[in-house]
Parts: structure tokens; sequence; C-alpha cells
């Protein structure tokens, strides 16, 4: 079944379990309209069918995390990812635990980092930069870097838009934006217990308050009472990752921008909403001086029709001197990718 194959109560619940990943199908029912028991079968047939799955994102700033860093480029079109399997450091740089997302074709190549030192993302960074710049993978490497404190985070992996726009939904404003985690710059104060059930939500984000239990090894009012405080304390974000060729989705696309410095993120906050609602990043961060976002357009004509409404509005308030760079993946082409913060969670609460 594909997205254009689902009945409209099938898009109907899709759309909200989208929208709102942590909801029982009761909530869903209640929200929607839709009987409980429609609800959970449709639920349970788009699970498995491979719709979607859960992830869980921790409060990057809150328990340490102090920035973020994005490495994109080409590689040689003479050498594809077969050939670069053989290089030692191949398998190196996706197990790092800085490193929470990857894609690659054989031509393109994008990571995101997240770390509480630059030295921590470097250590990798430049391994593998070496050695693949001596074995003449490397045609064009780029590296950019986001301290908490200096940017600003609007998507972090927010598919809802892309769906919306996929079955043609109407969205609230707040909906282009589902970073929740503004205003938190310093560690959070967590004791060792809440740090083990927050350390196993991450790393299980399907298993409900009894598979934690067992997991954790401590008893289910307990997970489940930390489990809620960590939710009310926006310690945790529940999203949903929908599978791409179900929608129908040909391209993932990276964009970095470069900014006029007399507009800084200030001045360009209002038409920022503007933007996200015409491109429906799924991932968007900015700083005073540059931007950088990853879109999910159904083609390359979306794209492009996409791309031409941004930079027409960017020109037109002087925002910027030259167009972004870009990097286009066919999504049916992507060879190696990784989205996943159970590493680095691990890490940073109880290795630091």
């Amino acid at each position: 079944m594909s997205l254009s194959q689902m009945t409209k109560k099938e898009k109907q619940v899709f759309f909200n379990i989208v929208k709102s990943p942590d909801f029982s199908d009761k909530q869903l029912s209640d929200s929607i309209g839709i009987k409980r028991s429609t609800v959970t079968a449709i639920r349970n047939r788009l699970k498995a069918e491979g719709f979607y799955s859960n992830i869980i994102i921790p409060n990057l700033p809150a328990i340490g995390c102090r920035l973020l860093g994005i490495t994109y480029g080409k590689y040689n079109p003479l050498t594809p990812q077969e050939e670069r399997m053989k290089a030692k450091t191949f398998g190196e740089g996706t197990k790092h635990p800085e490193l929470v997302f990857a894609r690659s074709t054989d031509t393109e190549f994008i990571r995101i980092y997240v770390a509480e030192h630059l030295a921590d993302m470097r250590s990798v960074q430049d391994k593998m930069y070496m050695d693949y710049e001596a074995r003449g993978f490397i045609e064009d490497i780029r590296s950019i870097y986001y301290p908490f404190e200096l940017c600003q985070i609007t998507s972090l992996f927010n598919f809802l838009p892309c769906v919306g726009r996929m079955l043609g939904v109407d969205m609230a404003d707040e909906n282009y934006n589902n970073y929740i985690f503004n205003g938190h710059t310093k560690p959070a104060d967590l004791t060792n217990v809440e740090k083990v059930v927050l350390d196993a939500i991450v790393k299980n984000p399907e298993a409900n308050i009894m598979e934690l239990s067992k997991i954790t090894d401590k008893t289910r009012s307990t997970v489940s009472k930390i489990k809620s405080e960590l939710v009310e304390r926006k310690m945790i974000q529940t999203v949903c990752l929908p599978a791409l060729e179900k929608l129908g989705c040909e391209l993932m696309v990276f964009l970095h921008t470069r900014f006029n410095p007399k507009s800084p993120i200030e001045a360009r906050k209002s038409d920022m909403k503007q933007i996200m609602k015409t491109a429906s990043h799924v991932f968007k961060i900015s700083g005073d001086i540059e931007s950088a976002g990853i879109m999910i357009p159904r083609n390359y004509t979306d794209f492009i029709a996409s791309y031409n409404n941004m930079i027409g509005l960017y020109r037109e308030k002087n925002y910027i001197s030259e167009n972004p760079y870009s990097l286009l993946f066919s999504v049916e082409k992507i060879k190696s990718k990784k989205l996943d913060f159970s590493a680095i969670t691990h890490k940073m609460l109880f290795e630091r």
C-alpha cells in the first residue's frame, strides 16, 4: 500500500500519528472522531507495512551538548560506496556517538553531529577526511558549526509539513515548528535513576512502560512517573519518521545559506515563517550569518518551485548575496543512513 492507495480514514489517522506520535489510540480516536477500534486497526496496519517508526530525541543542551555540527559535500563519482567500504574509517565514522544523522549516495553525503566540545566532533571528522582525501574519495567537503546558545532550531526532524503537503492538509503555523527545547542552555540536574530511565527511553523508543521497567530493573510506577516528569520538563520529544518511499518522495535536499551580516536572525524571523511553509523543512537551524536545512520535496519540479520562492524572498529582502549551496539526494539511491540519538545520550549521561 502506498499513500495514494490509502482510504480517507487511513490518511486521517496517518496524519495525526505523525502530528501526535505520543497519543494513544484512545486519544487519537477522541481527537479525530474515528472509532478507537478503527484507529487501532489502521495504526497496526500502517506499522506492519513500514509506513513509519518513532524515535525519541533528548533535550540536547539539557544533557550537556553545546553545539551542533554539519559536514557535507560530494564524493569523487569514480569511487562509489563499494570502493569506499575498503577504507579503514568507513565503519568507524557511522559508529561515532556524536554522529546522530547521516545520509549518503555514491556522490553526495551529509552528516549531523551533536557534542559538548568541538574536539569531540573533529576527532572523527578529521580522521575520516584525511583517510578519504588520501584515497581520492572526496571531491568537495565543508563543515559548519552552531553553538546552541547562538542559534535557533525551528524544525528538528519534523515530517508533519511534508506529510500534510502530500495529503493536501492545511496546517496551523505552530505545526511548522516542532522544536520544544528552546531556552535550555545548561545541563539539567538529574538523579541516577532518572538518567537510567532517560537512557532506556531514548534507546528503546517503541517500548511501553512494562518493557522499560524490565530494561531498567525499576518498578512500573517509578518508570511511569519519571517518564511523565521528563515529558513535562521537556527533556524528551517523540518524533514520527514516515518512510519516504511510501510517501512517494523522490528527493531529499540539503541547503546551506550564508546571509548578509546586516540581516541578523531577529530581522528574518517573520519571513522565516513563510519560508518554512513554502519549503516544508524537516530540519532547520539558523544563526545570524548562516542557516542549514533539509527539505523533502515530492520531486524535482516541487523542489524548484519551493527553491525559487525562497530565493526570490531572500533576494527581495537583500538577505543573501549568493545562492545557497545545495545537495540533492535521490531517495532511491541513498545507500547509507543513520538517525539515532541513543549513543550520544548514553555518553552524555554516564561517560562525561
